[in-house]
Formats: structure tokens, C-alpha cells, sequence
């Protein structure tokens, strides 16, 4: 198995794309950071993102108070709605909809992505992993972040 950066010309072959670096550090960025896929569904993401807002929200929110209103979760100001590429329309479209009833900030820029390429040198139809180049190509993605603020008193 051979390793070679891409050029920008067409690669035949299996694609297999690799997503951004998007890991969340710590437990409180994953309670306020919601990332948005091609494939999710516009509702089940308004109902999550709605209970993560609801979850922060004083007035709505009385039973856990002491662990969503106090310590580092007093610093939380607002909750994270990201989306790359093809989700890019998704996550406005959640923006127009929390705009009603929340401030919503949009944020645009590009990440860099890894593709990587697996090409099967031999032209018969074998599986076999020892004949298989594996290309890597670099490209630019366009990326848009919400910030939906709470409304806190």
C-alpha cells in the first residue's frame, strides 16, 4: 500500500471523506454545541436544540436550577449550531426559526477537510487491501455557526 498527496486533477476511486476537526473538549461545549449533518431531520433538530435551550432557560427550568443555572454553567451564554457544506441551508433555515423568539448571530468561513482516496491498482475485481493506493487531497469547505443566545435574566 502506497501514500501519495493528491494534485488537483480527478481521482477515480473510493471516496471516503473524512469530516472536520470538530471534537468537543469539554462536557459543558458538548451540552451547548450542536452540529448540524445533511442527513438530519429539520425537526428532531429544533426539538434538540430547543430542550438544550430550555435546559439553560431559568423560567422554564425550575427542578434542575442548581446544576444548569450555577458553577461553570452560570458562563454559558448562548448555544453553538454548526454546519459544513451541504447542511450549510439546514442550519440557517434552524437560525430563521429560533430568530422568533431568541437572538440568533450567524458566523460564515471555510475549514479545511482530508479526502481520502482508496484506488484499486489492479484492474480485476479483487478486494485484496495490499493492491490499493490510498491518495489523501486536501480541500476547502465552507462552514456557517449560529449562536442562539438564552435568554437569562
Amino acid at each position: 500500500m502506497s501514500l501519495k498527496i493528491a494534485k488537483q486533477s480527478r481521482i477515480n476511486g473510493k471516496h471516503i471523506k473524512h469530516s472536520a476537526n470538530t471534537k468537543l473538549v469539554s462536557v459543558i461545549e458538548r451540552e451547548t454545541t450542536f452540529l448540524v449533518k445533511s442527513k438530519t431531520p429539520f425537526i428532531s433538530a429544533v426539538k434538540q436544540i430547543q430542550r438544550s435551550l430550555d435546559k439553560f432557560n431559568k423560567k422554564i427550568n425550575k427542578k434542575s436550577t442548581n446544576k444548569y443555572q450555577g458553577g461553570d454553567y452560570k458562563k454559558v451564554k448562548y448555544i453553538v449550531v454548526k454546519g459544513m457544506g451541504k447542511a450549510m441551508e439546514k442550519t440557517l433555515s434552524l437560525g430563521v426559526h429560533f430568530e422568533e423568539n431568541y437572538k440568533v448571530d450567524v458566523f460564515t468561513g471555510s475549514v479545511e477537510v482530508l479526502d481520502e482516496f482508496k484506488i484499486n491498482e489492479n484492474a480485476s475485481d479483487s478486494e485484496d487491501e495490499d493492491d490499493e493506493e490510498t491518495i489523501y487531497k486536501k480541500r476547502m469547505v465552507s462552514y456557517v455557526e449560529l449562536r442562539i443566545w438564552l435568554q437569562r435574566e
